[in-house]
């Protein structure tokens, strides 16, 4: 196993682009940053979903994990790569708009545009019921479990993998091999209460054991990118905030099982409840402390 190398942000990239550095707090609204992790693999943040990436040493193609939006995703290409520069490999997560409403920007710049089989289905459902904003192109390769890629030069590994139901029915853990960098999107959030689609597939009781999936094929020493965090925590972390975030859906189903034996109602829950017990660190969020009671409320 490597040594744990420390995460560390740059102030250049390739040709000199200056970076901001990224600041403390890490929420769905930041001003633009680049935040370089080790190996060539880093991550951007303005506004929506993480966007993970890998740029070579030698400047031709690369790898774009999500898009954000298409003004974020815009200057994200401006920053890293160039606006009209090729690339590699698009390949997204998950569904959701604030993960692919750039993928019009950055697809068209890629060789291969990847996701989820089920994260294509979702996202195609999603187009048709648009009425306004850019459309967004459909993914050109899909894969049911696993879908791995060798990049040109034998540089880096992409590896993309589903591990079942958990935050939609289409989320998939991509992979930087050499670098050990793993992009979870939504699969984590940091320290905010979690976003769960049932109708897109997502199961909040299976997201328990998608995390433990994930916990054994990842290592100590693997770097996780998340999709959201909450203010004041990272977008990056290790296994045991996997662990973490884990214990916090854990907790969730015991005490919604509980006070729903108890004879309490749903309405008398959502009315007490500030934070789950024994997870007193996911307090982010109202809105969505609501959505996990009601769609725990359903699983239990």
């Amino acid at each position: 196993m490597r040594r744990r190398r420390f995460l560390t942000t740059t102030t250049a990239l390739a040709a000199g682009t200056l970076l901001r550095p990224l600041a403390a707090r890490s929420s769905l609204f930041l001003p633009p940053a680049v935040t370089m992790i080790r190996d060539n693999v880093g991550f951007y943040t303005e506004r929506g979903g993480t966007i993970g990436f890998y740029h070579p040493q030698n400047g031709v193609g690369g790898v774009v994990i999500d898009s954000q939006f298409p003004d974020a995703a815009t200057n994200f290409l401006g920053q890293v790569f160039g606006n009209d520069a090729p690339l590699d490999l698009l390949i997204n997560t998950h569904h959701h708009g604030d993960h692919t409403g750039g993928n019009g920007v950055i697809a068209p710049l890629a060789r291969d545009y990847v996701s989820h089989e089920r994260a294509h289905a979702n996202l195609a459902t999603s187009e048709a019921k648009r009425t306004e904003g850019e459309a967004v192109p459909l993914p050109k390769t899909t894969f049911a479990k696993e879908w791995s890629v060798e990049l040109p030069g034998a540089t880096e590994t992409v590896t993309a993998r589903h591990f079942g139901p958990a935050h939609t029915g289409g989320d998939a853990v991509i992979h930087f091999e050499n670098a050990n960098v793993a992009h979870l999107g939504d699969l984590l959030f940091n320290r905010r209460f979690p976003y769960v689609d049932p109708e897109a597939g997502g199961n909040l009781t299976n997201w328990i054991d998608v995390l433990g999936k994930i916990r054994k094929t990842y290592d100590r020493d693997t770097v996780f990118i998340f999709g959201h965090a909450a203010e004041s925590y990272p977008v990056t972390g290790d296994v045991d905030d996997v662990a973490s975030f884990r214990d916090y859906l854990r907790n969730l189903r015991s005490y919604v099982k509980k006070e729903k034996r108890k004879g309490t109602t749903l309405e008398q829950l959502k009315a007490k409840t500030t934070t789950i017990p024994n997870a007193p660190e996911w307090r982010f969020g109202d809105r969505l402390r609501d959505v996990n009671l009601e769609v725990m409320w359903g699983e239990v």
